[in-house]
């Protein structure tokens, strides 16, 4: 599956890497807005506040830059105004290069921060004796100055020593509130700038006077959840914790899209509350997966299923019929778009054949056919028709928890496929519109039922 983004377990997105042009490494803010002046100086002001000191931040400066704090960090506009000039009026701001160690794992933390501008990277440990890299990273919660560059070639600092790779956080994300929310407040992971990048830092004086409670009551939200879904039911607990922390919530407005059709499988979203509706273009199936067309006519392998069941049961000779031994069963109709049908169909154009399935609501899962067929890039199209929140397990931390540590989940998102997935077929008229979907229930069900003959055997 393609690996797009992540969420570090302090619930922060974590995405692609960053770009260079004309050979020079351009910083996050550059990338997003590489001709926008009015933006650069909105950012610009921004620093210019705080970096002021703390008493001379004036309350008439603060109140214009609080709509930006609000559109540019996920944090801030969950927040009322007030929460946002006190955070505004009392934080830190530092700038730390490439190769700074801004966290490390296990220590403990008195500070969480906030990426203005820049993105680091998260590595994770599995042991607890690896080696102290201090003296070649160092930490912001120090307040010094080792992450100025020095003069001279500086000494690439050798990551892996921190831990696995998990992702990369960009601007406008926070990380390191969990050493505040956790009574040990030790450090879940290291955090190491990609490049020079600018922090706001709130001390735990100001966290916990500004927004302990909302940090605490949203985690608390996220550990419900999870204990309550049957999806984890008989994980371990240290597995649940570690899955509470790496959801990340999202607020959606009418006609946001949670996924859409062709665009990379990146993770899996729950629906917590709202509503949204899912629909497909079939003629862009086969531009995505190629490897399935043509598609054999389901309702053959069906009947000669049905065969099959039979002639099993009145103990006739199977042998010649069997498809591991070189039969192949009856296919007709076979079903492939090629590039000129696709392109009269509408697939290139604007007049794109939709099908709708279904409406959602809260308790959905979607990229469950992704996960249950191992599929690279999303299958339908998920849009908001009211404002919809949402919990997303990103997919590095969806192979972490779910893929090599309780794979039975997936055997529980392919029952749960099978079952959801017939009942809105069922639903449609002219069911050969989403050939795909009915080939890759049927690929469902034949798998269990080789399983279960295997089982007898």
């Amino acid at each position: 599956m393609a690996k797009n983004s992540t969420n570090m377990p302090d619930g922060s997105l974590v995405s692609g890497e960053s770009d260079k042009k004309n050979g020079k490494k351009l910083n996050h803010f550059e990338i997003s807005h590489p001709t926008d002046l009015a933006a650069a100086y909105h950012y610009d002001k921004v620093v210019g506040v705080i970096k002021k000191d703390t008493s001379e931040r004036s309350d008439a400066e603060i109140h214009q830059i609080i709509s930006w704090f609000k559109k540019k960090s996920d944090l801030f506009n969950q927040l009322n105004e007030k929460i946002i000039h006190d955070l505004i009026k009392n934080c830190s701001f530092t700038t730390v290069d490439r190769d700074f160690v801004v966290i490390k794992q296990g220590d403990k933390g008195d500070c969480f921060f906030i990426i203005l501008n820049g993105s680091v990277s998260i590595h994770i440990s599995t042991t607890s004796g690896y080696e102290d890299e201090r003296k070649e990273g160092g930490s912001t919660e120090e307040q010094d100055d080792k992450g100025k560059k020095e003069e001279g070639k500086p000494k690439e600092l050798n990551r892996s020593k921190f831990g696995k790779y998990v992702g990369k956080i960009v601007s406008g994300k926070s990380f390191g509130e969990l050493a505040l929310i956790n009574p040990d407040c030790i450090r879940n992971a290291t955090i190491i700038a990609d490049e020079t990048t600018d922090l706001i830092v709130i001390d735990r004086e100001l966290y916990n006077r500004s927004i302990h409670s909302f940090h605490t009551k949203e985690f608390e939200e996220r550990k419900h959840f999870v204990e309550t879904n049957p999806l984890f039911d008989g994980w371990h607990p240290k597995d649940k914790r570690q899955l509470a922390m790496s959801l990340r919530k999202e607020k959606l407005t009418f006609e946001s899209y949670i996924v859409k059709q062709g665009s990379p499988f990146d993770g899996l979203r729950f629906i917590l509350n709202g509503q949204a509706k899912l629909y497909c273009d079939p003629h862009m199936h086969s531009i995505q997966y190629p490897d399935y067309y043509p598609l054999p006519d389901v309702d053959e392998l069906e009947k000669d299923q049905v065969r099959e069941s039979l002639r099993r049961e009145l103990g006739l000779d199977t042998h010649s019929h069997n498809k591991h031994d070189g039969y192949k069963p009856l296919v007709t109709n076979l079903h492939k778009l090629s590039t000129q049908d696709t392109e009269k169909s509408g697939t290139r154009s604007p007049h794109q054949h939709h099908i709708e399935l279904c409406l959602i609501c809260s308790q959905e899962l979607i990229g469950d056919m992704e996960v249950a067929m191992d599929l690279d890039t999303y299958s339908y199209t998920v849009n908001c028709i009211q404002e919809t929140d949402i919990y997303v397990l990103d997919q590095k931390n969806y192979e972490r928890l779910i893929e090599k540590r309780n794979p039975k989940v997936v055997e529980k998102i392919r029952s749960s496929v099978l079952e959801k997935f017939s009942l809105r077929l069922s639903w449609i008229q002219d069911k050969n519109d989403l050939h795909l979907f009915r080939y890759l229930l049927y690929k469902i069900e034949e798998s269990r039922r080789q399983k279960k003959s295997k089982k007898k055997l």
